[in-house]
């Protein structure tokens, strides 16, 4: 875990109720500054020594997992709690690949070396996957749970109320039910290999480029979970799908929805042959990921965007849109990986890339 270092000038500050983000300059590079939203149901995951000191092993042609160190008592003067809420992360830009793929014109490095920077993260997934015998980390992901209860009936806001409303007329009893157990196996963990440690899926906000596109860092630590191997790949997949399928959609954005899968390959690729450098280690036996499973995690993602943006934004009418595609997907989840057949097509206003 790294350091708390001295905050600077505060260069950007965005957030939803899930997650507030302060971006600050420090002497090498930039500090970010995250912590709970006011809206968050939980808090952040504690990060056990063990996970620690294995991270520093987690990296991967330059690209690498960085734990949050608690950050300064007086980042936050205007909340009475603040103090010890915030975790700082030294990092080499202002933006992640989230904000890349929102504007990638203005970052066109990072942009073109997505696919590089990806197969970078799928190596770093993997080694962070095969680095305990039995995952230090009691839970399974939030991010899922989420997902879960909100199916169940149980939305945090009117805007998720509704939501649900419109899911039970455009999705249905049957595909929420399917939705419902995908959850749930995510939550026992999977079947068929031993559950291991999870960074509780990657997200694109999270994993931010190095100037010239050459490497990566994953801010990581605030939602460590135990789970199946899959879920965390399966939750950058969906990401990108969504981007694919929902922002990237008609003639103008046939680049860069095709570029986004090839991301999405890359990521899966990285996992699948990275080379242990200690020799053979726990985690799954076979390194290729289950790409089932994956798509399963994608899917959920995707929806778990909606639920989240409803719950802790608040209502746009584009959300339905993301009801639509997640109809589609429960019915042919590989889609997310390789595009379903007859996805209705979404418009590029969509609900935003707010860090979650």
């Amino acid at each position: 875990m790294t350091a708390p270092a001295v905050p600077g000038r505060v260069v950007a500050e965005f957030g939803t109720g899930y997650l507030a983000t302060r971006v600050l300059t420090a002497e090498r590079g930039y500090l970010w500054c995250r912590r709970p939203g006011h809206a968050r149901p939980c808090p952040f995951t504690p990060v056990p020594d063990a996970v620690a000191d294995a991270a520093r092993a987690w990296t991967a042609h330059g690209s690498r997992v960085v734990l949050g160190a608690p950050g300064p008592t007086d980042l936050d003067n205007r909340r009475p709690d603040g103090a010890g809420t915030w975790r700082q992360y030294r990092v080499p830009a202002p933006y992640s690949l989230g904000h890349v793929l929102g504007n990638h014109a203005a970052a066109p490095l990072a942009w073109a070396a997505l696919p590089r920077l990806l197969h970078q993260v799928g190596t770093v997934l993997r080694r962070v996957h095969t680095a305990f015998a039995g995952s230090p980390a009691p839970g399974g992901p939030p991010g899922a749970a989420r997902v879960a209860g909100w199916l169940a009936g149980a939305p945090v806001t009117p805007a998720a109320g509704r939501l649900r409303r419109e899911a039970l007329a455009r999705l249905g009893g049957t595909r929420m039910r399917r939705a419902g157990e995908w959850c749930a196996d995510v939550a026992a963990g999977g079947t068929g290999e031993r559950p291991v440690l999870l960074l509780g899926g990657v997200s694109l906000g999270s994993v931010i480029p190095s100037p010239g596109g050459d490497a990566c860092t994953v801010l990581a630590g605030e939602e460590l979970a135990t789970g199946h191997a899959a879920f965390d790949l399966g939750w950058t997949v969906g990401e990108l799908a969504e981007f694919r399928l929902l922002h990237f959609t008609g003639p103008a954005g046939g680049a860069a929805a095709e570029h986004c899968a090839t991301a999405a390959r890359a990521l899966l690729s990285g996992y699948a042959t990275a080379p242990d450098p200690d020799g053979p280690r726990h985690g799954p036996a076979d390194t290729r990921p289950d790409l089932d499973a994956v798509a399963r995690s994608a899917v959920l993602r995707i929806l778990a965007h909606g639920v989240d943006y409803a719950a802790f934004v608040g209502w746009r009418d584009q959300l339905t849109e993301y009801l639509d595609v997640v109809a589609g997907l429960l019915d042919h989840p590989m889609g997310t990986i390789e595009g379903p057949p007859g996805a209705p097509a979404g418009r590029r206003t969509g609900p935003g890339t707010e860090e979650q």
